[in-house]
C-alpha cells in the first residue's frame, strides 16, 4: 500500500516553542488588562505598582509560547494582590480573558468545585460529630458552619480559601491543557534535542541561556503534570549545545578531549566560546585578504587598461610619422 506523507513532516513543521523568541508585536491598549499590584504581597501598605498584560482570547491563534505567558501574568497579578478569596480570583478571570476562553474556564471551575465541595461538608460533619457538647456557645458555632457549607453550591465553593487551589488552579490547568497543541511537552523537547540549531547571529551564550529560559520557565508550566520533574537534566541541556553547533566545533571538541556529558553547562558553553570567538578572528583575516585580493586585481586591471591605451597612442604617432616621411595625407589632410 502506498502511503503519501505531507509537505509539512518533520522538520518543515513550525515548532511549538522556537528556541528564539519572536519580536514583541505592539498591543492595543483595549487588549490589556491592567492591575495594580503590591510591591511587597506580605505589606498592604507597600507600593502600588501598575501591571499590564494581554487579554487571552481562546480559539483566535495564540501561539503556544503566549497562552504560557497569560498563565504566568495571572499567577503574579493574585500575588501581587494578596488575597486568597478564590471566588474573587474566579471574576478576575472574567476580566483576564474574552472570547471562548472564560466560558471554557468556567465549565472547568465546575469539575472540581463538586469534589471539594463535598470534601468541605464532610470535614464540617466530622467536626460537628467529634463535639461532646459541653461548651455550648463552640458547639453551636460547629453547626452553624456545617449548614452554612451544606448551603454552597459549585459556583460559591472558590469563596472559601481553603478550596482555591482546588477550583481555581486546577480549572485553569485544564484551560491551558484545552488551548495548547496536543503533546506540547514532547514536542517541545523533542525540538531541543533534534532540531534546534544555533543561529548565525545568536551567540554560544545566549543560545545556552534560551535553552535554560525554556527548561525552567516554560516547560514546567506545560501539561500534563505542570511541575518541575517535566525539565531537562543538565546532561541533556549539554547534550543539546554541540549538536545545534557546526560539525567542526564538535570535532575540535573531541580533538581537546572534551566529554560534554561530564562538564557542566556553562563549562561547554566556556569552551564553545572560544571556538567561537577563534573562527570569528580567523573570519576576519579571511575577509581581509580577499579585500586585498581583490584590490589587487582592479590594480591589475587599472593597469591593464592604461597600457593598452598608452600602446594606442605610440601605434597612432608611428603611423603619422610614417606618413609624412613618405609624403602622404592622412584622413585629415596633414602631409
Amino acid at each position: 500500500m502506498k502511503v503519501s506523507v505531507s509537505k509539512d513532516f518533520g522538520n518543515n513543521r513550525k515548532p511549538v516553542l522556537p528556541l528564539v523568541p519572536e519580536p514583541t508585536v505592539l498591543i492595543e491598549r483595549e487588549d490589556l488588562a491592567q492591575v495594580d499590584l503590591l510591591s511587597d504581597p506580605t505589606d498592604p501598605n507597600s507600593t502600588k505598582v501598575k501591571f499590564a498584560f494581554k487579554i487571552l482570547k481562546g480559539g483566535h491563534g495564540e501561539a503556544a509560547r503566549e497562552i504560557i505567558q497569560w498563565c504566568v501574568n495571572v499567577e503574579r497579578a493574585f500575588t501581587g494582590l494578596i488575597n486568597n478569596n478564590g471566588l474573587l480570583h474566579h471574576q478576575m478571570i472574567q476580566q483576564f480573558a474574552c472570547g471562548s476562553a472564560p466560558s471554557r474556564f468556567n465549565s472547568n471551575a465546575l469539575a472540581p468545585a463538586t469534589p471539594a465541595r463535598l470534601h468541605l461538608v464532610a470535614t464540617a460533619q466530622v467536626a460537628a460529630n467529634r463535639d461532646d457538647g459541653a461548651n455550648a456557645a463552640r458547639a453551636q458555632g460547629l453547626a452553624d458552619h456545617l449548614a452554612d457549607v451544606q448551603a454552597l453550591t459549585n459556583k460559591t465553593v472558590p469563596a472559601i480559601a481553603n478550596a482555591r487551589t482546588d477550583v481555581v488552579t486546577t480549572a485553569l490547568r485544564q484551560l491551558a491543557t484545552v488551548l495548547l497543541p496536543a503533546k506540547i511537552l514532547q514536542r517541545a523537547k523533542r525540538h531541543l534535542r533534534r532540531e534546534a540549531r544555533k543561529l548565525v547571529d545568536v551567540t554560544v551564550r545566549e543560545c545556552l541561556m534560551h535553552v535554560i529560559r525554556i527548561n525552567t520557565q516554560e516547560i514546567p508550566r506545560l501539561p500534563p503534570h505542570f511541575n518541575n520533574a517535566q525539565m531537562l537534566s543538565d546532561d541533556k541541556i549539554v547534550d543539546i549545545l554541540p549538536f545545534g553547533t557546526p560539525k567542526s566545533w564538535q570535532r575540535e571538541m573531541d580533538r581537546q578531549g572534551l566529554g560534554p556529558l561530564a562538564s557542566a553547562p556553562n563549562d561547554t558553553a566556556l569552551f564553545m566560546e572560544r571556538i567561537e570567538m577563534s573562527e570569528d578572528f580567523d573570519g576576519d583575516k579571511k575577509v581581509a585578504a580577499v579585500l586585498k585580493k581583490g584590490n589587487n586585481k582592479n590594480k591589475s586591471n587599472n593597469k591593464g587598461k592604461f597600457g593598452c591605451r598608452w600602446l594606442q597612442t605610440l601605434c597612432v604617432a608611428r603611423q603619422q610619422q610614417c606618413l609624412r616621411r613618405f609624403g602622404v595625407q592622412d584622413a585629415h589632410g596633414a602631409s
